[in-house]
């Protein structure tokens, strides 16, 4: 009946046991987590960006490793005078060459600052891959959770009709007031707007999926997976821990990484820098020639860098600050959805072990009573809403449970694919 693909590469990516729920049949082939990841890699525009970045970020780290290039320049002087100088009669023409000689290991820091923002940059591209890789499990749960939703409610629909039957026949016999043959229509009538709402909800929940791997259209068949299954975690100190290596704290590292060496940069460009040349002039009036050198140094060069080193000291300091926060944040933030996640399996456990049963229970007497005519129909679909009721709950106690399961993992950047499981009946 439910099935997960065999077809699942070693862990890479994405944890997450989810299950597929009694979806409408389609001649496309089943979608499982695996290769709804490994389609969002292939085809998100996200990717794309990432990778438009990091040739940008190559692009400029080649750029801060080229030297000063060399000036060559000419110069003339006593042209297009009057006497002694009228035309080129006492010109002199200077062709000339200078460089730029960098002090204070300039062209080292700026290769170290370009080579941070590199790592930056590629910090912020694992991001926004697990941001990605995370929203295509958000979503895969999502469709698992409408397609269980909609099983049961297709399942209600089949009680509901058996039951309009059952009425018939005894409304015929006259063993039924006539009134109850309108009751079981309105419960039929409802199961069946239930379910179309379902379907609806289903339909919009697939889009969205094929939408977070970079798709217009869901092309896809059922997705697959096993919902009734929620794996153990480890415990929350050991969660938390994991954090100072988790994509977002090495992003906060990088970006240290980076003010420290724009940093030293703006001290490196506070030793000015040296321009010499040399050259040879011409005297046009006597045919004679003269070698030139010359040397430049700005003045008071360090004193106007204070302003941009001290400045460049405080985004290093504040991205510290920032850096402790963001860990702050973070370990409340898994520390809550830990919680509620262990919540979600207390809730999932009640419903498994005790809830759906008993409500199983129920209707099945119910039902034996109701035939029997020792409950009134009232009595019957009120057990049948009751075990749906609860039957849903137990589904949507297992989403959540995967859901806060999903925020942990990109959390802590502890990724990795389901394995494989059978499934079962929502």
């Amino acid at each position: 009946m439910f099935r997960f693909s065999p077809r699942v590469p070693p862990a890479l990516v994405l944890f997450l046991s989810l299950a597929l729920g009694a979806g409408a049949a389609s001649a496309a082939e089943d979608l499982t987590l695996a290769a709804a990841l490994a389609r969002a890699e292939r085809q998100h525009p996200s990717f794309d960006t990432q990778r438009a970045l990091a040739r940008i970020a190559e692009s400029q780290l080649r750029q801060a490793g080229l030297r000063p290039v060399p000036e060559l320049r000419l110069e003339t002087e006593n042209l297009l005078g009057s006497g002694p100088y009228r035309g080129a009669n006492g010109l002199e023409t200077t062709l000339g060459f200078s460089q730029l000689i960098e002090r204070g290991g300039l062209l080292d820091r700026r290769i170290d600052s370009a080579r941070a923002q590199q790592s930056l940059q590629a910090e912020d591209s694992a991001i926004a891959a697990l941001d990605v890789r995370a929203e295509v499990a958000r979503r895969f749960a999502h469709v698992l959770s409408d397609q269980a939703q909609l099983a049961i409610t297709r399942e209600t629909t089949a009680l509901a009709e058996d039951t309009e039957r059952e009425v018939e026949r005894r409304v015929a016999a006259a063993r039924s007031p006539l009134a109850e043959r309108w009751r079981a229509r309105i419960a039929l009538e409802r199961a069946k707007l239930d379910e179309e709402h379902a379907e609806h909800e289903l339909l919009s929940s697939r889009r969205h999926l094929a939408a977070a791997m970079g798709q217009r259209e869901a092309d896809f068949g059922e997705v697959a997976g096993d919902l009734l299954q929620l794996p153990e975690v480890a415990p929350v100190e050991e969660l938390l821990a994991r954090l100072e290596a988790a994509p977002e704290a090495q992003r906060h590292a990088s970006e240290i990484r980076l003010r420290e060496s724009e940093w030293r940069l703006a001290q490196a460009k506070a030793k000015a820098s040296v321009t010499i040349g040399a050259g040879l002039r011409r005297f046009e009036d006597s045919g004679d020639t003269a070698l030139l050198f010359s040397a430049a140094l700005p003045l008071w060069q360090g004193s106007r860098q204070q302003g941009a080193i001290a400045e460049a000291e405080a985004r290093r300091d504040q991205g510290e600050a920032e850096r402790r926060t963001a860990l702050l944040r973070a370990q409340a933030q898994l520390y809550a959805l830990y919680q509620e996640m262990n919540h979600a399996r207390a809730e999932f456990e009640a419903q498994q072990e005790r809830v759906v049963p008993a409500a199983q229970k129920a209707l099945e007497q119910t039902r034996y009573a109701w035939e029997r005519g020792r409950y009134s129909l009232l009595e019957l679909r009120d057990a049948q809403a009751e075990w749906a009721v609860q039957r849903r709950r137990r589904v949507e106690a297992a989403a959540e449970y995967h859901a806060q399961l999903i925020e942990i993992q990109r959390l802590t950047g502890q990724l990795t694919l389901p394995s494989q499981a059978g499934a079962a009946a929502p």
